[in-house]
């Protein structure tokens, strides 16, 4: 069995430590957040065979990139596992919703197009991004860092979508009560490394922290849920 992060910024990292993450047992879905970034993703993840890439347009990124950005980012798809770090954002960045929106759905309609899952970003607009979702017709998204309302867990089991779980739920008490109530054949863990959150330094290795606190939560075994993140990756990322 190998431990999955299924949502990490692994172009943010220097060489040095990336060749580490590589020497473990990871597999490692990274993400990107615009043109510059995608293409250094696109790089890692043809060079390792553990590293699945995906481009995308993150929703913070919106109000800086010029459109003939998005247009590079398409093409580059072709070429990409996935399509992310992508999405929309009314907790941290409201003031660019407006432009967010008709991003957000052309990175879906993009996916949908090369049959790619999504990997998503839904900061503050949970609903909205299972309405858009659910209305395209999209059957393969992860969301990331879940911590929008519990009753949307029904919906997102229904679609056959996937939440990740984070190293911070050791101390994040909302993501703690989601996994209690989750069922274990939709989650998935991530690092969103490298990212300092409450004191904590998020990053690959840090998944292990994750899989022990799922394990206490659901009572189940740290190798029963080794095994069922890495069977829920597999039917997202063959």
């Amino acid at each position: 069995m190998v431990y999955v992060d299924a949502h990490c910024h692994l172009h943010d990292f220097n060489e040095k430590r990336i060749e580490f993450f590589l020497k473990q047992k990871l597999i490692i879905v990274s993400v990107s957040e615009d043109l510059e970034t995608s293409r250094k993703t696109l790089f890692l993840s043809s060079e390792h065979n553990n590293i699945y890439g995906c481009v995308g347009i993150h929703p913070w990124e919106v109000g800086k990139l010029p459109r003939s950005q998005v247009k590079e980012v398409e093409k580059l798809a072709e070429k990409a596992d996935c399509v992310g770090e992508v999405g929309l954002d009314k907790k941290f960045v409201p003031q660019t919703w407006h432009k967010q929106i008709p991003i957000f759905q052309r990175m879906v309609d993009l996916a949908l197009e090369l049959d790619l899952p999504l990997n998503v970003h839904a900061a503050g607009a949970w609903h909205e991004i299972i309405e858009i979702l659910e209305h395209k017709g999209v059957t393969k998204a992860i969301i990331h860092w879940y911590t929008g309302p519990l009753d949307l867990l029904d919906k997102i089991c229904e679609l056959g979508y996937f939440i990740t779980v984070n190293p911070s739920i050791k101390f994040q008490r909302k993501q703690r009560i989601v996994v209690e109530k989750a069922p274990m054949n939709i989650l998935l863990t991530e690092s969103d490394g490298p990212y300092n959150y409450r004191g904590m330094f998020l990053e690959p290795t840090l998944v292990k922290e994750a899989i022990k606190e799922i394990a206490l939560l659901k009572n189940m075994s740290q190798t029963e849920v080794e095994k069922g993140v890495e069977e829920n990756f597999r039917r997202i990322l063959k």
